[in-house]
């Protein structure tokens, strides 16, 4: 099926909130996140607190698209611009990143700290030139398969073009990696996470 709902700015409380809970459904059978909380319940309930932040953050300082269908927040995706391409600690704190960092369970941060620690090694490695970050990208398990995540990614990657900026992102879900290829994303690190299991791609779209 085509996708017929409307991307828009997300900025009401309301909005905010539906694309945290989106977030945080989505991402529950992510390698990544299944690592970080291999207790489902846990999972659950912690990955919206974690994508919140992003949320917040993107709502803040980046670019935060929301697919709408009949009232509801069907898809999300969370940019960062160019000039400021990866998180700031000082926009984290106002992002509220210490209520993530303040769980209860101390091995799910070590586990977070790892998985993030080689993403921002790799982000800076692979995508030291000036580019839109793509943070977060997901649709509505209900609605997946219409079409929805792609009009979400294309509406970022033609803001980017524009100005012939390239766009980089990370995944760690190798179901990801053939779509993103698809919209020309090239594949410029691949390997484990060391000690965790999980398998990360880089992957970087030049300028077009």
């Amino acid at each position: 099926m085509r996708q017929t709902a409307t991307l828009l700015h997300l900025a009401t409380k309301q909005q905010l909130q539906s694309a945290t809970a989106l977030l945080g459904a989505a991402f529950q059978q992510d390698p990544a996140n299944i690592y970080i909380y291999p207790n489902e319940e846990e999972r659950r309930r912690w990955l919206p607190v974690l994508f919140g932040v992003a949320v917040r953050y993107a709502w803040r300082y980046g670019e935060l698209t929301g697919a709408q269908e009949a009232e509801r927040i069907t898809g999300v995706s969370c940019w960062l611009p160019p000039d400021q391409p990866m998180p700031a600690i000082g926009r984290l704190l106002r992002s509220g990143v210490l209520r993530a960092a303040l769980q209860p369970n101390w091995r799910a941060l070590l586990r977070s700290n790892r998985t993030e620690s080689y993403a921002n090694d790799a982000h800076r490695r692979y995508a030291s030139q000036p580019h839109w970050y793509l943070w977060a990208l997901a649709v509505a398990p209900a609605v997946q398969g219409r079409g929805i995540g792609s009009a979400l990614l294309r509406s970022g990657l033609e803001r980017a073009d524009t100005t012939g900026i390239p766009c980089y992102l990370e995944t760690t879900n190798p179901a990801n990696v053939p779509l993103y290829r698809r919209f020309g994303f090239i594949v410029v690190n691949e390997g484990d996470i060391p000690d965790t299991g999980v398998r990360s791609w880089s992957m970087l779209r030049p300028r077009q």
